[in-house]
């Protein structure tokens, strides 16, 4: 078996202002071509590789702006499908960095992996770690850093891929399994660590790094330009050495280096370096070069067996303060006052300079450990229609903890695409459990998505003891929590009914302030004009505050991605809850407290009477 691939770094010198970008494509094309003729089988571009790095320029016009992000589909677009194309004739895969504007409008520093063989993009990665400043220096000859100014910071987090056709694969290794940062997010040990933690056995990154920015760095503008341009490149092989040291990983960095416009200096240093930190091959100029070399990725099974084998090794009930805090909080300083004992010897609080207000005494805090463990939660759409489920997925996930993970689930047909009555709710619950049943074993919890008291819930508590609850009554409870009276924003005059009697059975109708209905079937909120369904709800919401309603439910998980437009509407006054959110929180809160569902009553399972009588639905 060998798992060696030849994996090159192509280096790009300086490119101008005025650089055309035919100019610049052309230069990258012979780059691809010259790594190719050395047998290189992926080939490493730089950061923002299709331009200057005009990060560095204060540009006020939109439009000269917009000149130097790449739109569309990058791999067919006129100033950059040149690259691709000519991959893709030498059988060569690419990473490549450019800026990226999307069809939203949104800005991103990108890189992309492509597969020459499939002629695809097999991932791509968002630049995390921003550096510099969103207005540039007073100064009018400091070197600006203005990617805060110029990108959102990235959305889709450091995620490991395997690659086809590369190297041999067996059943226990797989395809090998790569990486992607950019620049400054080398930097941060973080980013290497979850790229680590998923295996992952080459890193690529790309980056322009100037060699000469006390400004930026914050140290003296005296220093000599030449011992500062030594210090970046050794600061930039110090974390591509150790980082690769420490997750037992190859790397391969590929710098825009030179003079850009004869007076902006970006350093080289392009490095392939293996997993014992030691550098393979590296750049020898600051002009167009191509290094490259033989990586055998089982050089680095010693690393990920042995010192860095993060099961056995990581504790990380320690590392807590990693993923709470973002700046630095310092201990207290030593002038601060003692901790006052109780009677019984123990101490009255931490003297962390947090005290009760009236009196300065340090006030006693808890914590609880690091997570150890991971909740899974699987979201339950009893109907056949997945951009429910999507939707409802996007929406929880920014109010995820680390230990939660959501799953969704979308039931099989014959379930119904919509339900929007007694029959809908029976056909679908009987769909989805067949499906669910047979792997509840694998998940922590249960969220039934649908805004109603679904028959889905109860089979469900029946038939496992894990937690379970539909996003209604988890909207209700929080609703009850959060204010005196509640009103649910509905979709159909039939779903006002069925909210109706739900709220009675959950014993909540004195609570409720109203029902109204949008006058919508379920899939309309998805096939008519949003900015017409956003009018609708939000005038039903305005209503429902006018009835006496402090808090909304939005009474359709197909409504889980309006609530913003809803909240604009009713104002900060009235709070909008997403069952859905609320239902993956309550549901978290259960798991950690170790509860189950009882089985003393209601909830006891008929499994055993069905056995008996030959009858095995699923």
């Amino acid at each position: 078996m060998t798992r060696t691939i030849r994996i090159a770094a192509a280096q790009v010198g300086a490119i101008n202002l005025t650089d055309t970008r035919e100019a610049t494509l052309a230069r990258l094309v012979r780059l691809l071509e010259n790594a190719a003729s050395q047998g290189a089988q992926v080939v490493l571009f730089p950061e923002c590789t299709f331009t200057t790095f005009f990060p560095r320029h204060f540009i006020a016009d939109e439009a000269e702006l917009e000149a130097f992000f790449e739109h569309g589909d990058i791999t067919t677009a006129e100033n950059t499908r040149a690259i691709f194309g000519k991959a893709k004739e030498l059988g060569v895969d690419v990473v490549i960095g450019f800026a990226e504007a999307t069809e939203g409008g949104e800005h991103y520093n990108t890189c992309v992996y492509y597969h020459a063989k499939s002629g695809s993009l097999l991932s791509k990665y968002r630049k995390v770690h921003l550096p510099g400043d969103y207005e540039p220096f007073p100064d009018p000859d400091a070197t600006n850093q203005l990617e805060k100014r110029y990108f959102k910071p990235g959305d889709l987090g450091f995620e490991a891929f395997r690659v086809p056709d590369l190297a041999d694969k067996t059943e226990e290794r797989g395809e090998p399994i790569f990486g992607m940062m950019i620049c400054n997010d080398r930097r941060w040990a973080e980013a290497w660590r979850v790229l680590g933690l998923q295996g992952v056995e080459v890193v690529f990154c790309g980056y322009n790094t100037t060699g000469f920015a006390p400004h930026l760095w914050g140290t003296s503008t005296k220093q000599d330009p030449q011992e500062a341009a030594d210090n970046a490149v050794f600061h930039h092989k110090l974390v591509m050495q150790a980082h690769s040291y420490t997750n037992a990983c190859f790397s391969i960095s590929a710098a825009r280096s030179g003079w850009d416009d004869g007076k902006h200096h970006l350093i080289a240093g392009s490095t392939i370096v293996g997993p014992d930190g030691k550098i393979i091959a590296e750049s020898k100029t600051e002009e167009d070069e191509v290094i490259l070399a033989d990586c055998d990725l089982e050089r680095c099974r010693a690393g990920k067996t042995r010192t860095f084998d993060f099961g056995r090794h990581r504790r990380v009930e320690h590392y807590e303060r990693m993923l709470k805090q973002a700046g630095v909080t310092e201990p207290p300083h030593l002038s601060s006052p003692p901790a006052k004992e109780t009677s019984n010897g123990e101490t009255n609080g931490y003297v962390n300079g947090v005290t009760n207000g009236a009196h300065d005494v340090p006030l006693r805090s808890v914590s609880g450990l690091a997570f150890n463990k991971t909740y899974k939660i699987l979201l339950c759409n009893p109907n056949a229609t997945e951009f429910m489920t999507n939707a409802c997925l996007e929406m929880v996930k920014p109010t995820l903890p680390p230990d939660v993970s959501v799953y969704g689930f979308t039931a099989p047909k014959p379930a119904p695409s919509a339900i929007e009555g007694n029959f809908d709710n029976i056909m679908s619950g009987a769909a989805a459990a067949r499906a669910i049943v047979p792997i509840a074993d694998q998940y922590d919890a249960f969220l039934v998505a649908c805004y109603s008291d679904h028959a889905l819930i109860r089979m469900l508590r029946e038939e496992t003891d894990k937690p379970v609850i539909g996003i209604m009554e988890a909207s209700l409870f929080a609703a009850r929590t959060l204010g005196s009276r509640f009103g649910i924003v509905a979709t159909s005059d039939r779903s006002v009914y069925m909210a109706q009697d739900a709220v009675r059975h959950y014993g909540m109708e004195s609570f409720c302030a109203g029902v109204r209905s949008c006058k919508l079937g379920v899939l309309e909120l998805e096939s008519k004009p949003e900015k017409e369904v956003l009018g609708i709800m939000c005038e039903v919401g305005k209503k429902l505050v006018e009835d006496g309603a402090d808090t909304l439910t939005l009474g359709c998980a197909g409504m889980t991605n309006m609530k913003k437009a809803v909240e604009a509407a009713v104002g900060e006054d009235v709070q909008v809850i997403d069952g859905v959110v609320a239902g993956v929180h309550h549901l978290a809160g259960l798991c950690r407290m170790g509860t189950r569902t009882a089985k003393r009553g209601l909830y006891k399972s008929s499994k055993e009477g069905r056995k008996q009588r030959g009858q095995d639905w699923y």
